[in-house]
């Protein structure tokens, strides 16, 4: 009769050896592995997107600043060229003054819901000049509309209803507020 097996040898007789797997545990490998790459899959457009997103946002990015850099060298050049030059015999000339040309007024509003004035009309950080108050009236320079009914005001801000945040604008700025913080114009 062979030996008895003493169950403390088990280790020692099948270190070697694998443990075999059933087929139950390659279904769940081979599912869990699936749920892997259909997430894979699944989030490319996403990525994708979000690529494309920050892309047009670094574009816009750079055309502001240099839109913002065009405009502090064109301002430069008029700072320097408003020097005036002395000359040793100046001659007397008859002095035209430009008779300024008001601008066109579509109509006037006030300001029902406080939020932003924006050097375009169009939704982005760069965009935003400062705040308009409840209660701020404005002229309507222009209108423009976009996609669903979209309305856009040019507007000047000529009456500020009193301090309602420190980024608030004064009377005087021009620029461009959506149709959804103002009162409907009085033509």
């Amino acid at each position: 009769m062979p030996p008895k097996t003493d169950p403390r040898d088990w280790e020692r007789l099948f270190e070697r050896r694998q443990r075999r797997r059933g087929p139950l545990s390659a279904i769940i490998t081979a599912f869990i592995g699936g749920m892997i790459i259909l997430g894979l899959i699944g989030l490319t457009p996403f990525v994708i997107e979000q690529i494309e997103t920050n892309r047009v946002i670094t574009r816009q990015t750079q055309i502001a600043l240099q839109t913002r850099e065009a405009r502090a060298t064109a301002q430069q050049m008029a700072t320097q060229s408003a020097i005036p030059t002395i000359t040793a015999t100046p001659e007397p000339t008859a002095t035209v003054l430009p008779t300024a040309t008001p601008e066109p007024i579509i109509g006037r509003a006030q300001v029902i819901n406080g939020g932003n004035i924006r050097r375009e009309p169009r939704v982005a950080p760069e965009t935003v000049i400062g705040q308009v108050c409840v209660g701020d009236r404005v002229v309507l320079l222009e209108e423009r509309t976009f996609g669903n009914n979209n309305r856009w005001y040019a507007v000047r801000v000529v009456e500020t209803a009193g301090n309602c945040v420190p980024q608030r604008v004064s009377a005087g700025t021009e620029g461009w507020v959506s149709a959804t913080l103002l009162s409907p114009p009085e033509r």
